[in-house]
């Protein structure tokens, strides 16, 4: 530890001394962390505090007006950067509450959406032609593999394959003409 007192090393801080700032942190952040810690109740929120407030000393050291004690100059800081870290905390929180919708909103939106997305394939298989529309149901509905659908059909995997391919272009090619969400 230096022999400089916290006048001199808050005066080599204004000049930007990065050594002197280390000097600073070694002497206080014990006694600042402990501040926050006491404050916040929670050491998630105490690290991010912690980290931005001397992220803040030293980017703000141009505006030190330390006259006689740097610990309660440091004190004070800290109090307000911990109240405003609080209050920022709580407009997020009251906007967030305001613009994000709550997860039953999103889980009915999603419900609505994925019945719609529901009917308007079922609209699109039933203009199959029949064995496309039983493969389809196998694969899609029954979860049958392709193997499992060669059997059941009496045809080859290579067939069912071949079907499967021709059921996705046709899928595909009417989401994008009917111009409504949905990924294959």
């Amino acid at each position: 530890m230096s022999e400089k007192s916290d006048i001199e090393i808050v005066r080599d801080i204004k000049n930007g001394s990065v050594s002197a700032f280390q000097e600073l942190y070694s002497r206080y952040a014990d006694i600042v962390y402990r501040n926050i810690l006491a404050r916040v109740n929670s050491s998630f929120d105490a690290d991010d505090i912690f980290q931005d407030f001397f992220i803040q000393v030293w980017e703000k050291r141009d505006s030190f007006q330390v006259s006689s004690s740097v610990k309660g100059y440091l004190l004070i800081w800290l109090r307000n950067h911990i109240l405003n870290s609080i209050k920022q905390e709580q407009i997020r929180d009251k906007y967030q509450d305001i613009c994000a919708p709550n997860e039953e909103d999103n889980y009915t939106w999603v419900k609505i959406v994925a019945k719609d997305l529901d009917e308007n394939i079922r609209r699109i298989v039933d203009g199959f032609p029949p064995r496309l529309q039983c493969v389809y149901m196998l694969r899609q509905e029954q979860n049958l593999s392709i193997k499992e659908i060669a059997e059941k059909l009496a045809v080859s995997e290579q067939t069912v394959k071949n079907q499967l391919g021709d059921i996705t272009r046709r899928l595909r090619c009417e989401v994008s003409r009917k111009n409504f969400l949905f990924f294959i």
